[in-house]
């Protein structure tokens, strides 16, 4: 029944009162109460009556009780959809972090992580015993002052040994390795996959039948900077990412490993035995040792290198700055040996964080500017299609430009 006719049948007008409703349902309930009137009709009347007081009288009570407004359904369809919205964020995010997980629980990125967790632990007990015996011999056996100053690698050896001690159950119980020798051998052997109808393109004349390289490219959209001051600036790229899958054949992924392990041999063994007082110059010594030998086995095993496409004339321009840069700052004294001045942590700190920017204002300003980012290799169809188009190896940011293209070639 719906409310006007529920107010027709108490002889009501619309907007009457409850006071008034109420009256005129005891005055027509007395009226045609069944017990109280015996006509034909009087029973299906006191129904209707009952029925329209109980009509009005629920949606009175309703308002009454504060029935929710239009604002405040508003309000609640708001927070309710922000509600789904953080739960679908908080789910995708639960997802990735799996992902995460089981991608670096693969042996390949696992391994190398345990080796290098037990690594720093070691380290770490070495330290600790070195800063408590280190400060009392010498202060034994030559300056007893010394002792005051160097108290405080006595203290920081202290609790560091304390802590060990606290988790001596764990400190090398970080793990099983999940690498077998078995996986090694089959890592590094020539395995076959399925049979291709590509041709590699790191050997000539040789099918694809082992895993395929991809090279993702970026091309800058947009850039927006954002000023919140005079020393407070952002900016945001917006850049398109795309991926090239170059076949490869089983021969050429396994001299590409050779060559990763033969780069990474190098930097290591140099950084070690390199005879120079100057670490940097050992690992500059281990990549150019790590290059040559690489070049040699792929020449030998007729294999075109992977990551020739990182070769671009402005990272030829920025390796030459940073090499005459190093020069500047270096000492070369006799027997071979090479010592870095004072002034190297500041060199370097310019150079990764101010060598991008300038290159990119002085270089900015000519037409061939573009092409600095082409590499100097030529490239497959598809590749050299892509850097026409204004694609480029990595964003030329500062650190990043220096990071991506070194693990790329290692890797």
């Amino acid at each position: 029944m719906s409310p006007r006719d529920a107010y027709k049948v108490l002889g009501l007008t619309p907007g009457a009162t409850h006071r008034q409703i109420k009256s005129a349902y005891r005055e027509l309930a007395m009226k045609y109460h069944p017990d109280l009137n015996h006509s034909p009709g009087a029973k299906q009347k006191f129904l209707e009556i009952n029925s329209a007081y109980n009509e009005l009288i629920s949606r009175r009570e309703e308002a009454e009780n504060g029935a929710p407004t239009y604002e405040e359904v508003v309000a609640e369809e708001v927070i309710r959809r922000e509600r789904e919205r953080m739960r679908r964020h908080a789910k995708a995010k639960r997802e990735k972090r799996k992902e995460a997980e089981a991608y670096f629980n693969r042996p390949e990125w696992h391994d190398p992580i345990l080796l290098l967790r037990y690594a720093l632990h070691l380290f770490a007990l070495v330290f600790a015993l070195a800063a408590i015996i280190i400060p009392v011999l010498l202060a034994i056996l030559r300056d007893p002052g010394s002792l005051a100053g160097t108290f405080f690698f006595i203290v920081v050896g202290v609790f560091l040994i304390i802590y060990i001690y606290q988790q001596k159950g764990q400190w090398f119980r970080l793990g099983k390795f999940r690498s077998t020798w078995k996986d090694l051998a089959e890592f590094m052997s020539m395995k076959k996959g399925a049979v291709a109808t590509d041709w590699c393109c790191y050997c000539r004349n040789t099918r694809a039948d082992g895993q395929s390289y991809t090279v993702e490219l970026l091309k800058t959209t947009d850039i927006r900077i954002t000023s919140f001051g005079a020393l407070d600036h952002a900016a945001t790229y917006k850049s398109k990412l795309t991926k090239v899958v170059i076949p490869r054949s089983a021969r050429a992924h396994f001299f590409h490993k050779l060559s990763s392990l033969l780069k990474l041999t190098s930097i290591g063994s140099a950084l070690l035995f390199f005879p120079v007082e100057s670490i940097l110059w050992r690992f500059l010594a281990g990549i150019l040792a790590g290059g040559i030998l690489s070049t040699i086995l792929l020449a030998l095993a007729r294999v075109r290198p992977k990551a020739n496409y990182l070769l671009t004339p402005g990272l030829l321009i920025k390796g030459l700055i940073w090499t005459f840069s190093i020069c500047m700052i270096s000492k070369f004294g006799p027997g071979f040996t090479i010592r870095t001045t004072g002034d190297v942590y500041i060199v370097l700190a310019g150079l990764l964080f101010l060598l991008d920017m300038v290159f990119d204002l002085v270089m900015g300003f000519f037409p061939f500017y573009h092409r600095m980012f082409r590499p100097v290799v030529p490239q497959g169809t598809v590749l050299e299609s892509l850097y026409r188009k204004g694609y480029q190896n990595n964003l030329e940011l500062p650190v990043y430009s220096v990071l991506f293209p070194l693990y790329k070639w290692l890797f």
